[in-house]
């Protein structure tokens, strides 16, 4: 029988950063992987983006990193803006 193939799960920015500070912690990444249903490659590539993860969780204030699930930034800020005042 072919080995099944384990689906692709996105992480939401506020996952990332809590395995990024639970790793800090001293939790071992098989225990992490576990939890929350990622492979050990995820939580190890999720260690290695810390901080990235961090800049960006502090920059979102918490905010938008329960729903976003990239770490987009915006090229040019004040265009975002008067397209966003333009759209409403």
């Amino acid at each position: 029988m072919e080995p099944t193939k384990r689906k692709r799960v996105l992480l939401t920015v506020e996952h990332k950063f809590q395995i990024v500070s639970r790793i800090e912690a001293d939790e071992t990444l098989t225990k992490l992987s576990k939890e929350f249903g990622v492979g050990v490659s995820t939580v190890r590539d999720t260690r290695h983006d810390s901080e990235n993860i961090k800049k960006f969780y502090a920059a979102s204030n918490g905010k938008s990193a329960k729903l976003q699930k990239t770490m987009k930034c915006v090229n040019d800020e004040e265009l975002d803006n008067v397209l966003y005042k333009w759209f409403i």
